[in-house]
């Protein structure tokens, strides 16, 4: 894994990882070292999506310190 990676960059290798290990078509210790490699992708994603969590959080305070909560409409109706 790049020290510099993006989160997207983490995701799609993730995916392509995941793709070859259901495929089962890697010799076992080939398997295991992608395994290992994924495992770094997907903590590294939750440390990312932990910390925009946070930032987000902070943004959303309001004048007396309590996150101010709204319902999201995601598919634009």
């Amino acid at each position: 894994m790049k020290d510099n990676m993006t989160f997207e960059e983490a995701m799609n290798r993730m995916e392509e990882i995941v793709e070859k290990l259901e495929r089962g078509e890697q010799p076992l210790e080939l398997s295991l070292k992608l395994f290992e490699e994924g495992i770094k992708l997907y903590r590294y994603c939750t440390s990312k999506l932990e910390e925009v969590e946070g930032r987000i959080s902070v943004i959303m305070r309001d004048n007396e310190n309590n996150i101010a909560k709204m319902d999201l409409d995601l598919e634009g109706s």
